[in-house]
């Protein structure tokens, strides 16, 4: 077994960040080998903080050329992941991708299969998984502490509007995809079924700006689901949330009730004679997640060199997706979807 697993992270935006800064510093025998990003001079200012001196490259074919690695972690816009993770399967290399795991069902496919037939581990970014207060909750869950779940309820709300590029539901496939792939997992994994049927309702109550171009954008958002269970799902979006980032979720059972998050960044409350009552709000998901994105980090490194499938694996990746596609399509007709999709 490795002493330690070399990574290359693709994407030196704010999420390729994170998980370049978790790699380097605060995952235990990992070692960021390499960054890559198509804006080279981002690339090279990522290169020049992470200590990386000029192992920066513009695409995944000038770093396999030039670098060793044993890893990639996929962090660009969506329409990439496909092509960037059988590029890097063929090649032998292990696969961290960020959620949304790809744009069609059949580029998921591909995915699984280029990971299968190499040998290589496929891990999705589905970093609530190992989020503290998520992983308790799973674990009441499936302990029977409440009894058998009825509803999940998950909600996640986004201070800012992600790129431009994720406003074309063609080249994203909208913000269900982009901020709500987290809820629909969710609703999954605590909720221990497959989708079988989506209802869902959305339009543009705040970014008139961008609908304006793009006709088929929405920044609001409700889902509903029902699961081969017989569990119940509900979810919520809004983006942008002027009021800061917001995850949260509920899980209703026979037998109790699990509420998981919090709207308050840190324990502390001022109250003043004008009536007024302040709590520091969470300002961002890095800030929410932190401790997340290092222990899903950590577990795919640990995956790599014990020979150990990912908890959260391409196929898990692929439901969340095909629950975003099949809300799309209700939104899209104004009817109830069934799955699997056709």
């Amino acid at each position: 077994m490795s002493e330690s697993v070399r990574v290359c992270v693709i994407g030196a935006g704010r999420a390729g960040m994170v998980h370049a800064r978790n790699v380097r510093w605060h995952v235990p025998r990992a070692e960021l080998v390499a960054i890559v990003d198509a804006d080279l001079e981002r690339a090279r200012n990522a290169a020049e903080e992470l200590e990386l001196e000029k192992r920066f490259f513009p695409d995944l074919e000038s770093a396999l050329e030039n670098s060793e690695f044993d890893a990639v972690m996929i962090t660009t816009p969506t329409f990439t992941h496909a092509d960037l993770a059988i590029t890097a399967a063929n090649h032998g290399k292990h696969i961290f991708c960020e959620k949304p795991m790809a744009l069609t069902l059949e580029e998921c496919d591909r995915m699984i299969e280029a990971a299968k037939n190499s040998n290589v581990l496929l891990q999705i970014g589905f970093m609530r998984r190992f989020d503290p207060p998520f992983v308790q909750a799973k674990k009441q869950i499936d302990e029977g502490m409440i009894g058998k779940p009825l509803i999940v309820r998950t909600l996640t709300r986004g201070p800012g509007l992600p790129p431009p590029w994720a406003h074309d539901i063609r080249r994203s496939n909208g913000m269900l995809a982009e901020v709500n792939s987290h809820d629909f997992d969710t609703i999954r994994w605590l909720g221990g079924g497959e989708f079988v049927n989506v209802f869902a309702r959305a339009t543009v109550n705040k970014a008139f700006e961008v609908q304006q171009t793009y006709p088929d954008f929405y920044d609001t958002a409700v889902v509903s689901f029902s699961l081969s269970n017989g569990t119940f799902g509900l979810l919520d979006g809004v983006c942008p949330a002027d009021y800061g980032y917001d995850a949260r979720a509920e899980v209703v059972g026979t037998e109790g009730v699990l509420v998981i998050g919090e709207l308050h960044s840190v324990p502390l409350r001022r109250v003043t004679k004008s009536a007024d009552v302040f709590e520091p709000r969470i300002p961002s998901w890095p800030v929410r997640f932190a401790t997340a994105y290092q222990a899903e980090a950590q577990h795919f490194v640990e995956c790599i060199l014990n020979g150990k499938q990912p908890q959260v694996t391409g196929m898990d990746g692929r439901k969340a997706l095909e629950g975003v596609i099949a809300a799309n399509e209700s939104i899209r007709t104004g009817n109830p979807v069934s799955l699997p999709l056709g």
